[in-house]
Parts: structure tokens; C-alpha cells; sequence
């Protein structure tokens, strides 16, 4: 059986999987334009004849250079959580207000990717992509030059935006390039750019935020952009497009309370989590005193965490089933932000709260995937659709609720505020199992 996991699938051969993501499949050689049916998640069916693409070579050049896009892109959403305080100091407003710069590109993605998939499913993914690259260009650059918040919060949407086209759009590319028996693996090796993100990208444009100001990380990630657009042009010829998703598979969708309980706890993680990691560095700053360094060995090692509880999920899924690894995993981010919460000015203890707090984060999200693709496998474009906005709206409803609560001086609740939602979030996945034996 083959389970979905993040924007890929899974079949529980994972040392066989992990080669492959450094092997690189190769893409069957045909030059010629296409149209393809949507696939499951990323723009076809399993069982969709084998598509054409460009030569070997090119192919492999291809998913390095969406790989690389998508290191970009998870960079610049994640970049104001790992310098708030410099931005609200530059910016000249409150760290709650900073903030909110998390909370509207989340919603612009939210409300966008679905949108934008199904009004530009006739348009060449080169055009989409490379627009999507020029966009977050300008508006980092944009960002950089900004005199004031009202700019930069411009940016954000625009910004947010261009993340609503070319995360998916560039899995749905990869879908339609690859064979099927390939498709996996290159849907998987090009969303390790937003593992690289997490690990690498945020903390090293916070630590730059820290060092040369917060202009700096915005402009190196216009860079960044650039270098992106360049390498997606160079490799991805003209002529993919794919068909949008009919109105019906939506309204199976809304009209399943199983498919619907699971989004909220989609929602109900992205909330929790984020009414903390929005607010990482204030944090940190305010229990530990924390500098440029530490903050970005924190944030750091929060994201080696997070890397490894995915690889971790991808094995728990197939031994126990996706709906008791989403319960383990809510439960157990719970308790990490309830370990940091109760020894926040102590480094070891934070630190022991940051492992299983990131063991969880990238892994629910995973593991949600593969239980909407479980639930209701000739659903699942539109499920796991629906869930890339419920990821993003859950960060959105986190960034303001974490805003609102260090307004009201709870800056040192926060991380208990992210635990209760987090349980809360497992005993709505609890009552989704009820409704999943009933389906």
C-alpha cells in the first residue's frame, strides 16, 4: 500500500526510498509539449500513462533547480520568525505587529493555492513558476528598500503570493515530467528545500538579521530568488500544463465530517505551533538572554529536530497507522512546548523541549497528508489541496493569537498557550479516528 506523506508518497521501503532522492530519477526523453490529468497531489494519477519530459540530463538539472526554489521560498516565508526583533525595532513598531507579517502571507497562501491552481491549470508551469520567482524578487528586494512597515507588509502578501504558486505548482510540474514509478521520489527530493529551510535558510537569515541588519537577509534572499529564476529557466522547457480538479471532488470533500475533522486539527496544529515559532527570538531574548548565536544554534537545532521526525514518521506510519502517529505526534510537541515552557531560561532544558517539539512539526503535517490520502484515496488532490491551505491558516490564526497574547504581557505563556491547542488538537484527531471507522 502506498501512503502519502508530505507532498509524496510512501511505501514503506524507505532505505530504497532515501537512495533514490540521491540518484535523482531520471525523466523519460520527449520533447514535445503535453497536457496531463491532475495526479493525487501533485497534478496526476497513479495509473496516468508514462509522461514525457526532457532529456536525462535536463531532468535531474530540474529538480535540483525546483529543489532549490523551494529552499528559497520556505526561506523567505520563515525569515521575520528568526529576526522579529530587529524588524520591529527597525520598523518601529511592537513585536505583536512584526508578527503579523507571519499572519498575512499565511493567509495569502491559504486562500491563494487553491485558487491559483484551479484559475491557472491552463497556463505553462514555466510561466507560472518564473513569474512566481520574479514576484518574490521584487518583493524582497522591495522589502529591503521598505521605508516603513506598511511596505514590507505589502511585500508580505505578494510574497505570500508567489508561495501559493510555486510550492505546489512545482510539485504538480514534477508530477507531470516523471514516470510514475518516479514520481515519488522527485516529488520528495524537491521538498528537502523546505527541510533546508527550516535547518539551514531561516536561522542563517536570522543570525545575518543579527549581524548586518534585517535589510541584509531580505536583499540576500532576493538574491537567492534570482538565482532561482535563473536555474528554473535554464532547465525547464515550455509546455506543461495541467487540468484543474472538477467542482465535485471539492464538495465530496467539504460535505465528508471524517475529511473535515481531520483539516482542523490541520488547522489546530498550525495554530498552536505558530503562536510560539512566530515568536521565537522575543522569546528566547527575553528567558535566556539570548544572542545571535545562541539564537541561531536554537533555531538550528530545532530544525535538525524537525528534519529527523519526519525521516522518523515515514517508518511510524507504516508500522501504526497514520492515524495513531498523528495522535503520538500532537501529544508529543505538546509536551516538548510544555518542557520549554517550564525551564525557558534554562538551555538544556529548552533545548530538550526543542527536540520533541520539532520531532513533531514537519512529521504531522506529513502524517496528516498520508491519513487524508488513507481516508479517502480518490479524493486526495482535493484533500490534501485543502489541507496545504489548512497548514496555512493554522499559521496565520497562530501569528495573530501569539500577537495578541504578548500584547496582554504573556510573552512567557506562549509556549503553554501552544501546548493546550496542540492537546486540544489531539482530542479533535481522537474524535476524527471515530469518524474514520464509520467511512
Amino acid at each position: 500500500m502506498v501512503l502519502r506523506l508530505g507532498f509524496c508518497d510512501y511505501d514503506g521501503a524507505a532505505p530504497t526510498r532515501a537512495a533514490a532522492l540521491f540518484r535523482i530519477p531520471n525523466i523519460v526523453p520527449k520533447p514535445t509539449p503535453m497536457t496531463l490529468a491532475p495526479a493525487e497531489a501533485a497534478g496526476l494519477p497513479a495509473e496516468a500513462p508514462a509522461p514525457t519530459g526532457p532529456p536525462p540530463a535536463a531532468g535531474r538539472a530540474l529538480l535540483w533547480a525546483l529543489l532549490f526554489g523551494n529552499f528559497v521560498i520556505g526561506t523567505g516565508i520563515l525569515l521575520p520568525a528568526g529576526m522579529l526583533t530587529e524588524l520591529a525595532s527597525g520598523l518601529a513598531v511592537t513585536v505583536s505587529s512584526a508578527g503579523s507579517l507571519i499572519a498575512v502571507s499565511g493567509i495569502v497562501v491559504a486562500i491563494g493555492a487553491p485558487l491559483i491552481a484551479a484559475l491557472t491549470s491552463q497556463i505553462d508551469r514555466r510561466a507560472i513558476l518564473l513569474t512566481a520567482l520574479v514576484i518574490y524578487v521584487v518583493a524582497h528586494a522591495a522589502s529591503a528598500l521598505a521605508p516603513d512597515f506598511e511596505m514590507v507588509l505589502a511585500a508580505r502578501v505578494a510574497i505570500g503570493v508567489a508561495a501559493a504558486i510555486f510550492t505546489p505548482q512545482a510539485a504538480a510540474t514534477v508530477g507531470a515530467l516523471l514516470p510514475p514509478e518516479k514520481r515519488s521520489a522527485g516529488i520528495t527530493m524537491i521538498f528537502i528545500g523546505w527541510s533546508l529551510a527550516t535547518v539551514g535558510g531561516m536561522p542563517l537569515g536570522g543570525f545575518i538579521a543579527h549581524t548586518f541588519g534585517w535589510r541584509a537577509a531580505f536583499a540576500i534572499v532576493a538574491l537567492l530568488s534570482a538565482m532561482a529564476f535563473i536555474a528554473v529557466a535554464l532547465t525547464l522547457a515550455k509546455g506543461v500544463r495541467i487540468p484543474s480538479l472538477s467542482s465535485q471532488s471539492w464538495m465530496r470533500v467539504v460535505k465528508s465530517p471524517a475529511l473535515m475533522l481531520v483539516l482542523l486539527v490541520t488547522i489546530l496544529n498550525g495554530t498552536g505551533q505558530f503562536t510560539f515559532f512566530t515568536y521565537l527570538t522575543p522569546s528566547l531574548e527575553d528567558s535566556l538572554s539570548a544572542g545571535a548565536t545562541l539564537l541561531t544554534l536554537v533555531l538550528a537545532w530545532y530544525g535538525v529536530s524537525a528534519t529527523l521526525g519526519n525521516v522518523i514518521a515515514t517508518r511510524a506510519v507504516g508500522r501504526i497507522g497514520a492515524t495513531r502517529a498523528a495522535h503520538i505526534s500532537l501529544l508529543a510537541m505538546a509536551g516538548g512546548l510544555a518542557i520549554w515552557g517550564s525551564g525557558a531560561s534554562v538551555l538544556p532544558i529548552v533545548l530538550a523541549g526543542a527536540t520533541l517539539w520539532g520531532l513533531g512539526t514537519f512529521a504531522t503535517n506529513s502524517i496528516q497528508q498520508a491519513r487524508l490520502a488513507g481516508l479517502a484515496p480518490e479524493l486526495t488532490s482535493a484533500s490534501i489541496a485543502l489541507n496545504t491551505s489548512a497548514i496555512y491558516l493554522g499559521q496565520a490564526l497562530g501569528s495573530g493569537l501569539g500577537g495578541a497574547m504578548i500584547n496582554g504581557g504573556w510573552l512567557p505563556e506562549l509556549p503553554w498557550i501552544a501546548a493546550a491547542l496542540l492537546v486540544l488538537g489531539a482530542a479533535v484527531s481522537m474524535t476524527a479516528a471515530r469518524w474514520e471507522r464509520r467511512h
